[in-house]
């Protein structure tokens, strides 16, 4: 249990550090290209992860996610968006590398870049539609403590959706979902995440 919470503790300075990086980029951005917008936000939500279950142990395909994310505004319609997200865990189970099915438990999470298309909806509404890649990294916690945790990460498609609400010309609402998939050592699937966010621009 204490190598564990100790890896545990590792990944999430990781994604703290890549959210730090998300957010400093943002700051010094205008530096080098002074007629970017620049935005930085944050949200919650549900996740949806499409894993495989076993007669051992109880399935739960649902959880709830994060993200963290700095976009810069090309122009009225397009925008790159760089993004830390996770989703919870989900328990379900994998095979092992000997091949026998084991139950347990999935953390994913990941770091993804995206191109954006923006439709103008009214004066302060929008759709944002993106599209890109993400660095997925899975792992899989055997509910046997004896059996060691595994851990894969994948490059896997990353897309979006979003309505958004802009209240003030420097703050922002929204309702977001997001698509991509997943990889274990055999357990691979669609993940899925809707949730609301926050974001500020300047």
């Amino acid at each position: 249990m204490q190598i564990r919470s100790s890896l545990a503790a590792v990944r999430n300075a990781r994604f703290l550090w890549a959210a730090t990086m998300l957010f400093s980029a943002a700051a010094s951005a205008p530096a080098a290209a002074a007629d970017f917008a620049i935005g930085v936000g944050g949200g919650i939500g549900a996740a949806d992860g499409r894993v495989d279950c076993v007669s051992s142990l109880p399935c739960d395909r649902s959880s709830t996610s994060w993200k963290v994310f700095a976009d810069w505004r090309l122009n009225d319609a397009f925008e790159l968006q760089a993004t830390a997200f996770g989703a919870g865990r989900f328990k379900g189970g994998d095979t092992a590398p000997s091949g026998s099915a084991y139950g347990g438990s999935f953390r994913v999470e990941g770091l993804g870049l995206t191109g954006g298309y923006r439709w103008a909806l009214a004066p302060t509404w929008s759709l944002i539609g993106r599209a890109g890649v993400a660095s997925v990294h899975t792992r899989f916690e055997y509910a046997d403590s004896s059996l060691a945790d595994v851990g894969k990460t994948s490059v896997q498609p990353l897309l979006g959706l979003g309505l958004a609400w802009q209240l003030t010309p420097a703050v922002g609402l929204g309702l977001d979902y997001d698509l991509t998939r997943f990889r274990a050592h055999s357990t691979r699937g669609p993940l899925q995440m809707l949730g609301v966010a926050a974001q500020y621009s300047f």
